[in-house]
């Protein structure tokens, strides 16, 4: 599991945005499909979350997926 921060998050779109703590530049995509135990509500900006990566063939790029907040 990593770690990192939400950086963005749509309720409304239920999709958003993480930046990784081992931050390479690029921002990982979350869908609200890939959250656990928590909802879309809950991702607001700054909240610490940790996740794990999965390689997203068609796009060619990393997303976070298993996505759960940090108490």
């Amino acid at each position: 599991m990593q770690t990192g921060t939400v950086i963005s998050y749509s309720v409304e779109k239920g999709w958003g945005f993480i930046r990784p703590d081992d931050c390479n530049g690029t921002d990982l995509f979350v869908h609200m499909s890939d959250l656990r135990d928590c909802a879309g509500a809950d991702l607001v900006p700054g909240k610490r979350v940790t996740f794990d990566l999965h390689f997203n063939k068609r796009r060619s790029k990393y997303r976070a997926v298993q996505v759960r907040l940090i108490d």
